[in-house]
């Protein structure tokens, strides 16, 4: 009898996995996982990893297909999947260039493509509220179906964000504003198509927006998934050198081009940076190789440039006393019939390299290199818990500047001194709407009408909940000040019948707004209104019952252990450790914030 085999890991996903660092990941991964699934752009891309992987086990490819993810490879173990990640199911087979507008496109032709455009600005932008099966993001829902405990990214997101090229976009946009829309070829339909391309063009190209989308559905997915751990391979954007970096993507040095995709690599650090701090059970790290990383193959043979083989051709010769230098149309040089093959190094993303910028770009002070067996070694340490150093989050944890002593002792005085001045006011100092969300105000004035009608969270956990609706009503209804007061910083007030009373300063929604559903009435009075109906009330019994037993568990455990440090001494008299049950909305906001809002700050320091 065969002893089953014991794995490190159940389910492993390599996002990234047909790249040059996928792959070295994918054969640390395959003897030590029970599942091992990689996500490549394109089929044929996963099928040429596939193909490696078939012929270390004799396994064959087979295709198969998920109801959700649509067809994908398999062979032994090892699933492949493809598409844009930063699309939805259903668009992640198109790619950029079908949705470029072409001048000479057809009219229906130019239709299709500005539908998929259409639909590719709302993927990237996150701009659709209901998502359906086939809208959802695919990154989100490869996470969300195939639930890995592991996930190994290895996309170069930077660069795919950064080479969407916005500044192109911009030089485009700025020509047409110094025009100021005079064009004298054009007819005015014609005129508001080109705007609207233009428009659609920007919003393809808007950086941070895409980022932050992208960043949105993979933090969600990995909560969806239960990850236990997800680790980045991230980059500096300049293989590791400076802002004099000579290798550049146009005349400028840097390049714009090149200094956004630095920028992005480093937002997207102090992103992973929240997502470690949130609180689920994800643990995010993030490795940024500084240097080229190579190589994929060395070979002999044609040289191809976006797809096709460099063709040779026979140059013209333009006298520069003449002044200028035309543009060269095709059929202006004569082909010579013979394509460029010469020696190369496939560095992977970065294509296909010469011998002498390959000596060049890894030669000593300039970029030099680290190989993707480097990379996938210091992933597969961490992610067992071993410390490499290497761990980017970890190193901008270990240096930001927390909470301090002196900072939480000073709060106690400031408090001291905010209701010294409280009650030499007219009005109660409870929310002005300035620091944000609605939310936060709105749970604020509700704990503030509590404590005047209750005064204390027993009073409020025995009253039934028509009592708190129509106490809290009263007072509100009473008190034009305290009503006057709440609505104009901007929130809304919802009475027991379901009127709603506000200003002109309401934030949540923004005016006029028609045809609503009982749903998105729902959603505002969550966000931002403060809500004296039954349900509502019956929501701050509840919460007043839970804080209760919690002040009431840690009173009895600090009576046991004599004091001591285990638990804070919010909700109980430092002096005496009995219950404090007086309702103060900042400490109870607080606790709302923390146990039902799940924003709970995970870091002393």
């Amino acid at each position: 009898m065969v002893a089953s085999r014991t794995y490190t890991f159940s389910r492993f996903l390599i996002v990234g996995g047909t790249g040059l660092v996928g792959q070295a990941v994918l054969r640390r991964a395959i003897p030590l996982s029970r599942k091992v699934f990689i996500v490549g752009l394109t089929e044929d891309e996963v099928r040429r990893t596939l193909s490696i992987v078939s012929k270390q086990t004799g396994e064959p490819i087979k295709r198969e297909k998920h109801p959700i993810l649509g067809e994908y490879l398999r062979t032994g173990k090892v699933s492949g999947f493809w598409g844009d990640i930063f699309m939805s199911v259903s668009m992640k087979d198109v790619r950029k260039g079908e949705m470029k507008i072409e001048e000479n496109d057809p009219p229906e032709i130019k239709a299709k493509k500005r539908e998929k455009r259409r639909k590719a600005i709302e993927d990237l932008l996150g701009l659709l509220k209901e998502r359906k099966r086939g809208r959802q993001n695919y990154l989100r829902a490869l996470l969300k179906y195939l639930k890995p405990d592991v996930v190994v990214d290895t996309v170069n997101t930077a660069t795919a964000i950064a080479y969407r090229n916005i500044f192109g976009v911009i030089n485009e946009a700025y020509a047409l504003l110094k025009s100021d829309g005079e064009t004298t070829d054009m007819e005015p339909d014609d005129k508001i198509e080109t705007l609207e391309i233009l428009i659609e063009d920007l919003l393809l190209t808007l950086n941070i927006p895409i980022l932050l989308t992208h960043a949105m559905n993979l933090q969600r997915g990995l909560k969806e998934a239960g990850t236990k751990i997800y680790v980045k391979v991230g980059t500096t954007g300049t293989g590791g050198m400076g802002w004099n970096i000579p290798y550049t993507h146009g005349e400028d040095k840097p390049s714009k081009v090149l200094l956004d995709k630095s920028a992005i690599a480093g937002a997207s650090t102090l992103l992973y940076v929240l997502m470690n701090r949130d609180d689920s059970h994800t643990v995010v790290k993030e490795i940024k190789p500084a240097a080229m990383i190579g190589w994929k193959a060395i070979g002999r043979g044609e040289i191809r440039k976006g797809g096709k083989p460099i063709a040779l051709k026979m140059p013209i010769g333009v006298s520069l006393g003449a002044g200028e230098i035309p543009k060269v149309k095709e059929g202006d040089t004569k082909d010579t019939g013979e394509i460029l093959e010469t020696a190369y190094v496939d560095t992977g993303e970065n294509g296909l390299f010469s011998l002498e910028e390959f000596r060049a770009i890894t030669d000593l002070e300039q970029m030099e290199m680290v190989t993707p067996e480097d990379i996938a070694e210091v992933i597969f340490l961490e992610i067992m818990g071993k410390n490499t150093g290497k761990d980017v989050v970890g190193a901008v944890e270990g240096s930001i500047m927390g909470p301090s002593y002196r900072g939480g002792f000073m709060r106690e005085d400031a408090i001291k001194l905010l209701e010294k001045y409280e009650k030499a006011s007219p009005m109660p100092s409870v929310a002005f709407e300035i620091l944000g969300p609605p939310r936060l105000s709105k749970l604020l004035f509700e704990a503030h009408v509590l404590k005047e009608t209750f005064g204390k969270l027993s009073a409020l956990a025995e009253a039934s909940p028509e009592e708190i609706s129509r106490k809290m009503w009263e007072k509100l209804n009473g008190d034009r000040k305290l009503m006057s007061y709440i609505t104009s910083v901007g929130i809304g007030v919802l009475s027991p019948d379901g009127k709603l009373y506000y200003t002109e300063n309401l934030k949540v929604p923004e005016p006029p707004v028609h045809g609503f559903t009982e749903e998105e009435v729902e959603d505002w009075a969550r966000k931002g209104w403060v809500d004296t109906r039954e349900e509502n009330a019956r929501r701050w019994k509840y919460r007043a019952m839970m804080y209760l037993e919690e002040l009431h568990r840690k009173h009895r455990e600090l009576k046991r252990l004599s004091g001591a440090s285990v638990h804070d001494r919010i909700g109980v008299n430092p002096r005496n450790l009995n219950v404090d049950d007086r309702i103060i909305p900042g400490d109870i906001v607080r606790w709302i914030f923390i146990h039902e809002d799940k924003g709970r700050r995970t870091r002393p320091y």
